[in-house]
């Protein structure tokens, strides 16, 4: 990335911020958290702590990074080396990213390339670029399809923590990540005391990677009678599951089973959850891959993923890209970009570029 590009990147952040420096959300207690940032070209820097929001959307402003995070932990030294900051607790948070729900659209979307030659191919990517030997990167597109899956998985955890876990609603909060998933952000002074195994087994009881064998819990479905749903938890959502479709099944119990969990279960990423020293990307700042922003949903119905978190100005800018896959934002396709060329994009679309790498400001 030239200096031009990075210039350019820092004034198209730069402009929503100082328009939309009030859209930043900031946890409570914010002198006890641990906030970071990454500039553009840059490496992290982390470890920073702020008195007020004022201070720190006006060092938001100030920096214009790629990306700005904050801890989900509150701590007695926010700015010291993990191991001395004296960890007071955390939110339970939960990431679900599309790229970990298994959709058939993947193998339209998602690739590898050479960062050298640009040769791509379909994953899984080789260790080097088949072509010249260059180093090989993998490339996750979305869709429609894989966009849906995801907040169907975002909605099944919102379900698993009311119904299992007995968490009020309004203590949920729910965000789009910025890029292919959502974040739930969990206010409930239960779990904030929780260590890392407690998380863990939470992620992976949503996961559906506690229970028993399939085959285990169709053979004890097999010794009653169908009677709805029994018991709680994942009991209930299995019996329910199979004997509303028990009768006029044609395949085996044990596969039903199968489907009664993987139609039900919620992919989340439990090394996300279990991390109780993470910094998440800060609720209203942009994503330093797409430009979008980490955006509150208060309507998960009506929330659109390719329009609504799409901030950035539609102001054409002229890039030379190298190579770029087809990608789609606000519901309009953008490439391939196969070859070396000059293409003017709006300011929204050339951020996924730009910051990739395969490209620079013309």
């Amino acid at each position: 990335m030239n200096e031009g590009t990075k210039v350019w990147l820092r004034n198209a952040y730069r402009e929503y911020y100082f328009r939309s420096a009030d859209q930043i959300g900031f946890p409570e207690a914010i002198e006890s958290r641990e906030f970071g940032y990454i500039p553009f070209g840059g490496g992290m820097v982390r470890h920073l702590s702020f008195k007020s929001e004022g201070e720190a959307r006006a060092e938001i402003l100030r920096q214009s990074p790629s990306s700005v995070y904050c801890s989900n932990a509150r701590y007695e030294f926010p700015t010291r080396p993990i191991e001395e900051k004296g960890w007071l607790g955390a939110e339970l948070i939960f990431d679900i990213d599309a790229t970990d729900i298994p959709t058939s659209c993947k193998r339209g979307h998602d690739l590898w390339y050479c960062e050298k030659c640009h040769a791509s191919g379909k994953l899984p990517r080789p260790q080097k670029c088949t072509k010249c030997g260059g180093p090989a990167v993998e490339f996750h597109g979305t869709c429609e399809t894989c966009l849906d899956a995801a907040k169907e998985h975002a909605v099944r955890v919102v379900g698993f923590l009311t119904s299992d876990f007995g968490v009020d609603a309004k203590s949920i909060q729910l965000y789009f990540s910025g890029n292919r998933g959502y974040h739930l952000h969990v206010f409930d002074k239960r779990f904030e005391l929780l260590d890392q195994q407690a998380r863990g087994e939470i992620a992976e009881y949503m996961r559906g990677s506690s229970l028993p064998l399939n085959q285990s819990i169709a053979s004890t479905l097999r010794r009653r009678p169908p009677s709805g749903p029994q018991g709680a938890g994942w009991t209930r959502r299995i019996t329910g599951y199979v004997d509303e479709r028990r009768q006029d099944y044609a395949g085996t119990l044990q596969k039903l089973v199968s489907e009664a969990i993987s139609s039900q279960r919620a992919m989340v990423d439990s090394s996300v959850t279990t991390d109780i020293h993470r910094v998440f990307r800060l609720a209203g700042t942009l994503h330093g891959e797409t430009g979008m922003s980490k955006m509150r949903i208060e309507n998960m119905e009506k929330f659109d993923p390719q329009e609504d978190p799409v901030v950035l100005s539609a102001k054409p800018v002229k890039l030379k890209i190298g190579f770029y896959p087809r990608f789609r934002i606000r519901h309009r396709d953008f490439g391939p970009f196969t070859k070396p060329e000059t293409a003017e994009l709006p300011t929204y679309a050339a951020v996924s570029i730009l910051t990739r790498g395969l490209g620079e400001v013309a």
